[in-house]
């Protein structure tokens, strides 16, 4: 009977990939409320995945294996024992919230049309500044998302420093980064992810996610 809710096994690849997407997101977020320091090349490629709108390739939509690096080796733990300190705990509330508002955006399509209109944007504002990660292009982003996302519920709380969440810079990085994580959240629902389907294959996205890392070994210089 379980096996009705079992996603498509062809796509789990894609799967552990966008769930690794959203992970990496709430890890920044994370980072930034906590110590306000900015991801430096992760922002990027997060903003970047945000403007890749019409890919479908989950590894092409999210950058590369490098920059999941981190929250590919954290899914396993994750999935398999659950939260193991107050930390991880946080950042598996961070995932449950941006799934669950990946899906309830999917279901609006005024809202997703006012995300893809807001990000249109952004991407006239990249070719302009020839930089992603330009201030006018976070506010942009974090306005888009404050405009969208946030007046879906359930509203992120995210926890941190009181000096850092309220940092106008740092609020702007924060809001365009649980913007990405929507995006990975919509790859995961696009490639068939569901909360069950992830209880039910997390041996599956383990043993996917081991092979992504193992297939693409850290390279260091001596």
């Amino acid at each position: 009977m379980w096996s009705l809710f079992l996603p498509d096994a062809r796509r789990r690849r894609d799967r552990a990939l966008a769930l690794a997407g959203v992970l990496r997101s709430a890890l920044l977020v994370q980072q930034i409320a906590r110590h306000g320091t900015p991801p430096g090349e992760l922002l990027q490629v997060c903003i970047q995945s945000i403007l890749a709108l019409e890919s479908q390739d989950s590894l092409r939509a999210l950058g590369d294996i490098d920059s999941l690096r981190q929250p590919l080796a954290l899914l396993c733990p994750l999935l398999q024992r659950g939260p193991g300190n107050a930390q991880e705990a946080e950042l598996l509330r961070y995932v449950m919230a941006l799934t669950t508002l990946g899906k309830r955006l999917l279901k609006s399509a005024s809202t997703t049309q006012r995300v893809q209109e807001g990000i249109e944007q952004a991407q006239r504002q990249a070719a302009h500044f020839a930089d992603p990660t330009h201030r006018s292009i976070v506010a942009g982003l974090a306005q888009t998302y404050t405009e969208t996302i946030g007046t879906l519920r359930p509203r992120i709380i995210v926890s941190g420093e009181s000096r850092f969440l309220s940092d106008p810079d740092d609020a702007a990085r924060i809001r365009t980064l649980l913007l990405s994580g929507i995006r990975a959240a919509v790859l995961w629902r696009q490639a068939g992810g569901h909360l069950t389907g992830t209880i039910l294959e997390r041996r599956g996205i383990c043993r996917e996610a081991e092979a992504l890392l193992a297939a693409q070994p850290r390279h260091g210089a001596f």
